[in-house]
């Protein structure tokens, strides 16, 4: 957004650009807009590269997991279990102020 009033005030300070017509000044703009575009393109291109994670990484997950076994200390069994004694809980009170009959 802040580009974008950037070019406004550009544009506006310009002495020619009171003079040019409306389908002029709208090429003026669609120009502008495709040249900061390509801008960010290159810039995420060049700068954020390597900041994301590889996707092709993710590929190699399964052949990882089967040669070296599962991740070690990565389970959802303990808050599986956490979850279903809260269900169970909640399913014997009354469900009027459950949180303070479960406690």
């Amino acid at each position: 957004m802040q580009l974008t009033l950037d070019k406004q005030e550009e544009w506006e300070s310009d002495p020619t650009w009171n003079i040019l017509s409306a389908a002029a000044k709208r090429g003026q703009v669609d120009e502008d807009r495709t040249q900061i575009e390509s801008e960010i393109a290159q810039h995420l291109f060049d700068e954020l590269d390597f900041i994301f994670v590889k996707m092709d990484l993710l590929n190699h997950f399964s052949d990882h997991i089967r040669q070296l076994g599962k991740p070690l200390n990565v389970s959802s069994e303990l808050r599986e279990k956490a979850m279903r004694d809260l269900k169970q809980a909640y399913r014997q009170s009354n469900r009027h102020e459950a949180a303070f009959q479960i406690l």
